[in-house]
């Protein structure tokens, strides 16, 4: 809506809701090297992460309002709302004792539901330095959802008492419920739109200060005061050439992913952070067909606890062809 001449109002409501389930098969590893890995047979399967639903609400109010000719700014508020709802599981090696027929049953880590929800806001600016340049500046708040089967379905069990296994403590929704981690991110960018050329470069930079860890020593989940930051440069160059169906383009992205230790920044664990990453790509694009050819170069990463992570290449043909109702997409 424009309740005002260059202002504009937009609302509404985001809606989501995912589930999850996770099983791995075992086989006869013997049949399967007798027969150079030719004959596999399935002997038992077990549940691998406990199962869940996560279901997101998200009502949101936006603005943006032309100062004048140059400057626009905007800004808006989000309430998030989530739930989340975990199966009961036994303990993933626990299955393998049953399904083996090591022992007849085991105990059950209990599931449940939990709740939590934020408010988010963000705020920008945008100059439009010529009718084909702009540059802004934006802050935005977003949250970190945790996803439940990497905490929960962890358990201590005793020894077998007339083959049963019993549950001693576990990580369960119960005991410790999730919650978001709210992330600030600030980005400052420049862009240019021509015919034929479309540029972009932008910095940008993003903090946490709490993280989500398992306590092993009494199977709780504790959030903890852990500083994090993540900030780079991503920028592209598309270029289209004239009177052709030729294109061509590159984009990039540095980063480095640290966390504050003992009071200086280290860098944060491979298993978490994200590599810089690289891609170049030239297409073809006759009507009705599109065609394109890249190539992603993934950068090494490591971490404080000198852990790496070698970077690798790839190469990728990606396609569609236009129907008289959609369109078929191959790679």
């Amino acid at each position: 809506s424009q309740p005002l001449d260059g202002w504009d109002l937009t609302w509404g409501v985001d809606a989501d809701h995912e589930t999850f389930n996770a099983n791995q098969m075992f086989f006869d590893l013997g049949q399967s090297m007798s027969s150079g890995g030719l004959n596999n047979q399935a002997i038992y399967t077990t549940g691998r992460y406990p199962g869940y639903s996560i279901t997101n609400l998200a009502p949101f109010l936006q603005s943006s309002y032309d100062l004048n000719d140059i400057f626009t700014i905007s800004g808006g508020v989000r309430y998030q709302w989530t739930e989340n709802r975990v199966d009961d599981f036994v303990g993933y090696a626990q299955q393998q004792d049953v399904a083996s027929g090591k022992v007849s049953s085991a105990d059950a880590i209990p599931g449940g539901k939990t709740d939590y929800d934020n408010f988010l806001f963000n705020a920008g600016i945008v100059a439009h330095l010529t009718d084909r340049q702009q540059t802004w500046f934006n802050f935005s708040q977003g949250v970190e959802l945790p996803d439940p089967g990497k905490y929960y379905g962890i358990g201590k069990y005793g020894a077998a008492v007339n083959g049963h296994l019993p549950l001693i403590s576990s990580v369960n929704v119960g005991d410790s419920p999730l919650q978001g981690i709210k992330v600030n991110s600030y980005e400052l960018g420049w862009r240019y739109t021509g015919d034929n050329l479309r540029t972009q470069l932008a910095a940008y930079y993003s903090t946490s200060d709490k993280t989500i860890v398992v306590n092993r020593t009494d199977m709780t989940i504790d959030v903890q005061s852990d500083k994090r930051r993540i900030y780079g440069v991503e920028g592209a160059v598309d270029y289209y050439f004239p009177n052709s169906d030729w294109s061509a383009g590159a984009n990039f992205n540095v980063l480095k992913s640290q966390v504050k230790s003992d009071g200086s920044w280290q860098k944060w664990d491979v298993t978490l952070a994200s590599p810089s990453k690289a891609t170049a790509w030239v297409g073809w694009a006759p009507e009705p067909w599109s065609l394109r050819v890249q190539s992603q170069q993934v950068f090494d990463i490591s971490d404080a606890s000198g852990n790496k992570l070698d970077g690798y290449n790839t190469v990728d043909f990606i396609g569609s062809y236009a129907l008289p109702l959609g369109k078929l997409t191959f790679s």
